[in-house]
């Protein structure tokens, strides 16, 4: 059994493994929604093993939770009669997010902070209650609550104007009727070396139990006027839908000026042709193994592993990314040439999509695979312990400084030091999906990261690269994908419908949107050199660029496209380039 001990400045709880426990504050409190309130911690724990299980109470960990409670004291859900919001960061649109979740505080491993949640009270809310649960093996000491009515001074909340003055209206550049294989997930690059993108669907099933064993059934590649280019596997009209990454990734592996498709499909890792499909090299996929039987658990149903997305990076510095990451859903990695030699192989709780960059400046690429920065070489450089499991992360420079942040899913959002794996700042605002960085306000000298909550709240916010919560906006999100739209320095959100600034102003709508269930990219398709918007649902894909041209200093992001995922990572670093022609697009 825990045991509880009031000790001189707060409580004390020692649990065993395997137990499970509940400390609640009494009486609740009245509120009313669209109340701002601000819940504070100060807490250590100090657990003895490393466990995570979706569901699994007696997982170590502690959560301070506010909870928002209905008239009758039921717990108030997150609910939407149709999804009239931006892009989201998962795969699919839901309207019931489930039990309202953004007042909580949670941790495991063994760390010392001082730290906060800040929400806004949900509609349908007329209580909160306060309490406390952990489990696991450890010590969890906590001297101070404070739950006060109100919000952080430096954040603002209120919907702000929007930073573009010039912003172009959107026409419809191409619209394509897709046939049976038609998915989902899309991956776009120059596959025949026409200096043009094309467009490979991959449709997928699920196989096993969760959310963890889907494989690849059919791979299609089109080009810009819908033809077929080839197509490996058999389409389906039913095969549209996924709720992860899949593992397939496009890259120019060999510097030919065609883009080869790597996939994972039959239990066969391969590297495709990408102008015809044909099969250059493939070998098995890894063996499966448990590893840490982290969230789903151990994921052996198969001797082989499905696979669950693919990155490109370089690992043996040849200066282009020529090696890839493949992996499990939750559990183990593995690193190959282009080749298709293992390299190194890692197992812990891993990131949706590796966050591939040369942290340390040798001209090989670090992978920080959600609780470990691991290098070229497949050494482990740091270690991090945080609740949950990472959904997606991005680095960047501040001055002398090399920062990462996370989104931990139900463990918040945090600023790491890149070298280290320090814990910075952090801020407990919902469950943490999706983070980009861009230039989305053109006012302000340096990126913005864009962040979103999803499950149990649907909210989004903006840090600036110091890790400061400087805007949130509650109940709605308007995108992740940034979009260089005007081309004259700032960059907005592209959802299926319309472009938002970062403070939720629609700046853009676009015409004849596919309606739906529909995903969104961005991609320079007509060379100018902004992007245009490609929106897709089952039946069209349509491309949207400028009513307007440009020349002379054009804005023009740094960004390595050829990794690309449904879970932000989504890195756009300034830069310009100069257009001497007058810039029009080829309608």
């Amino acid at each position: 059994m825990p045991m509880l001990k009031l000790v001189k400045r707060g409580i004390e709880i020692r649990s065993r493994r395997d137990s499970s426990w509940r400390l609640t504050y009494r009486p609740l409190l009245k509120v009313r929604g669209g109340e701002y309130y601000t819940l504070k911690a100060t807490l250590e724990c100090s657990f003895t093993h490393k466990e995570f299980r979706f569901g699994d109470e007696t997982s170590p960990h502690v959560v301070v939770r506010a909870i928002a409670l209905g008239r009758e004291f039921e717990p108030v859900r997150v609910r939407y009669e149709r999804w009239e919001f931006g892009d989201p960061g998962e795969p699919f649109l839901c309207t019931d997010l489930g039990t309202w979740s953004c007042g909580s505080i949670a941790l495991s491993g063994s760390r010392k902070t001082a730290t906060y949640t800040f929400f806004r009270v949900p509609k349908g809310a007329e209580y909160l209650g306060v309490s406390i649960v952990g489990g696991g093996e450890g010590l969890v000491r906590i001297t101070e609550l404070k739950l006060e009515q109100g919000k952080p001074e430096q954040v603002a909340v209120e919907q702000l104007p929007t930073p573009f003055s010039h912003v172009p209206r959107a026409l419809q550049y191409r619209r394509l009727r897709l046939g049976e294989y038609a998915a989902k997930l899309l991956r776009i690059g120059d596959l025949n070396g026409d200096g043009r993108p094309e467009f490979v669907f991959a449709q997928s099933e699920r196989i096993g139990p969760g959310d963890v064993y889907k494989h690849v059934t059919c791979l299609t590649a089109i080009d810009l006027e819908g033809n077929v280019l080839w197509q490996l596997g058999t389409p389906h009209k039913g095969n549209y839908d996924v709720t992860s990454d899949l593992p397939v990734g496009v890259c120019d592996l060999d510097a030919n000026g065609r883009d080869e498709v790597v996939c994972c499909m039959n239990f066969k890792l391969m590297i495709l042709d990408g102008a015809t499909g044909e099969v250059i090299r493939s070998r098995p996929t890894p063996k499966s193994r448990a590893g840490g039987g982290f969230c789903e658990g151990p994921e052996t149903l198969f001797e082989h592993v499905l696979g669950d997305c693919i990155a490109f990076c370089d690992l043996r510095g040849l200066g282009r990314p020529r090696d890839f990451i493949v992996k499990d859903r939750y559990n183990n990695a593995w690193a190959f040439t282009d080749g298709l030699d293992l390299l190194w192989s890692y197992s812990g709780k891993l990131i949706h999509y590796p966050l591939v960059y040369d942290f340390d400046g040798d001209s090989r690429d670090e992978v920080f695979l959600g609780d470990a920065l691991v290098d070229d070489n497949g050494r482990v450089l740091w270690e991090v312990e945080l609740y949950d499991h990472c959904d997606s992360a991005v680095v960047y420079r501040q001055g002398d400084r090399l920062l990462l942040a996370v989104a931990n899913q139900n463990g918040g959002f945090y600023f790491l030091d890149a070298y280290s794996g320090e814990v910075l700042r952090e801020h407990h605002l919902g469950h943490a999906q999706v983070l980009s960085l861009a230039r989305f306000d053109p006012r302000v000298d340096e990126p913005l990261i864009c962040a979103q909550t999803y499950w149990g709240g649907l909210n989004q916010f903006l840090f600036n690269l110091s890790g400061e919560l400087i805007y949130a906006s509650f109940e709605r999100v308007y995108g992740w994908v940034p979009v260089n739209w005007t081309g004259d320095g700032g960059e907005l959100l592209a959802s299926s419908h319309g472009l938002y600034d970062c403070y939720g102003n629609m700046l853009v709508e676009l015409p004849n949107p596919p309606t739906g269930d529909a995903k969104v990219y961005v991609w320079d398709v007509c060379g100018d050199p902004r992007d245009e918007v490609i929106v897709w649902d089952r039946e069209f894909l349509v491309i949207y660029t400028q009513a307007n041209t440009v020349k002379g200093r054009v804005y023009r992001p740094a960004r390595k496209l050829y990794n690309q995922t449904f879970y932000g990572n989504f890195i756009s670093l300034p830069g310009w380039t100069t257009v001497d022609c007058s810039g029009a697009n080829t309608l």
